[in-house]
């Protein structure tokens, strides 16, 4: 019997491992219970839109993880090229430019003329530091290394936030370090694919159909059938599909909705149910008319927001004369399980939008509000960062593979899920042999 894969979901890590095992010559068959794919990065067309779900940056354009999977199987990112890169804080009230090289340092407003010397010294730092020696490590224990100035310490937030963990008293600096030193040697720190997220996931499905894999859409895994220390496969639709070896992809939070717990030991199924998400709120929505030219991000600390207007740099993304526009906002995980700190973030997150734009809401064709109590599977503070996350291969099941953004892979977001997809393949590989 030719040995085979099961993969358990259909986003980022789901069609990555299921291309790159493809590929390969590896049988494979992908199971998705939502009917599109792209699980927390699928895209809509809506009334001549094209809607991601949420905002979702390629991080370090053609050196990314994201693109480096499409090269493995022979495909290429194609990205949208904007004219103008440069984003913006709100801070203070206004609207400020955010420094992209070190010259800038020197120059931005972020921060006060007197305080800027003590910004330049610790960035500077930073890019002398190893994050291995700094994953367990606030990044405020190593600001406070070098200034004890408030105004770099704010500042340091924003390089916080660019891993989505802008409360520098629990954020990992190993991981910040490592963004930050990534980014240096990128062409592009951040780029976005053209025409969406949906350009990634198209081409990637197609690897698989086109290789002898094959994608289930609107089929819902109901357990991983185990014998012994083995998965023998999944339970679909009350059957079983055999496998030589499955991969799980969502976050590991959902693991005991598939298998059983007395498949691991306790301190496992502690760590599984208790890793801690980022949450949020995002709202999209449909312009009757642009109101801004803005091709970069607007970025606020206080709240925590990001905001877009991706039409601006990609115009396959809305109808001719009418504008897209994508905003964010970060929430603590314990005030998202309370149902109603997402509904008041929502309405916050409007606030925010008309106090920046007062006559945006003018212009609201349909707008399109979600709430994520898992934005991104781990939230990258100290204890939950790339040396503490759970293995790719599981020590306890020893056929089961993990895949996705909170498995032990590098990067941030959506790039653990590529990165853990790119380790899992050759170790999958090597298991089947």
């Amino acid at each position: 019997m030719q040995k085979n894969v099961a993969i358990i979901g259909g986003g980022f890590g789901g069609l990555s491992i299921g291309a790159l095992l493809a590929k390969a010559g590896i049988p494979v068959t992908l199971f998705e219970s939502d009917t599109d794919l792209g699980g927390r990065a699928k895209c809509i067309e809506k009334e001549g839109y094209i809607v991601d779900l949420g905002l979702h940056a390629i991080r370090f354009g053609n050196s990314g993880p994201a693109a480096r999977v499409l090269k493995s199987v022979g495909q290429s990112l194609e990205f949208a090229h904007k004219k103008d890169r440069t984003s913006y804080v709100y801070q203070d009230g206004r609207l400020i430019k955010r420094p992209n090289v070190i010259e800038d340092f020197m120059e931005t407003e972020l921060v006060p003329p007197e305080s800027r010397q003590a910004l330049l010294q610790t960035v500077f730092a930073m890019v002398g530091e190893n994050p291995a020696d700094w994953y367990g490590k606030t990044l405020l224990e190593f600001v406070e290394q070098h200034t004890q100035d408030q105004h770099v310490k704010r500042f340091f937030r924003l390089l916080g936030f660019t891993i989505i963990a802008a409360d520098i008293e629990t954020a990992s600096a190993g991981e910040v370090m490592s963004f930050v030193k990534n980014a240096q040697m990128a062409e592009e720190p951040i780029a976005e694919a053209a025409g969406g997220i949906k350009q990634i996931i198209d081409k990637l499905r197609k690897v698989i159909e086109t290789t002898g894999g094959e994608v289930r859409t609107g089929c819902r895994v109901e357990r991983i059938e185990t014998d012994g220390a083995r998965a023998s496969g999944v339970i679909v639709g009350g059957k079983l599909h055999s496998a030589s070896a499955v991969v799980f992809t969502p976050p590991v939070q959902h693991l005991f909705r598939s298998i059983g717990k007395e498949n691991f030991p306790p301190d496992f199924v502690s760590y599984s149910e208790n890793l801690e998400p980022t949450s949020g709120v995002s709202i999209d929505f449909g312009l009757s008319e642009p109101i801004t030219e803005l091709e970069g991000n607007i970025i606020c600390l206080d709240p925590v927001v990001l905001g877009s207007f991706p039409s601006n740099y990609d115009k396959s993304l809305a109808p001719k004369g009418k504008q897209l526009s994508t905003w964010l906002m970060v929430i603590p995980y314990a005030e998202a399980r309370k149902g109603s700190g997402l509904k008041e973030a929502l309405e916050s997150l409007r606030g925010f939008i008309r106090k920046l734009y007062p006559i945006f809401f003018e212009h609201v064709e349909w707008e399109r509000p979600l709430a994520y109590l898992i934005l991104d599977g781990v939230h990258l503070k100290v204890g939950q960062s790339r040396i503490d996350r759970h293995s790719i291969q599981s020590p306890y099941v020893s056929n089961l593979f993990f895949v996705g953004d909170t498995a032990k892979g590098d990067g941030c977001s959506g790039d653990i899920a590529f990165d853990s997809a790119i380790k899992a393949a050759p170790m999958i590989h090597e298991f089947l042999k």
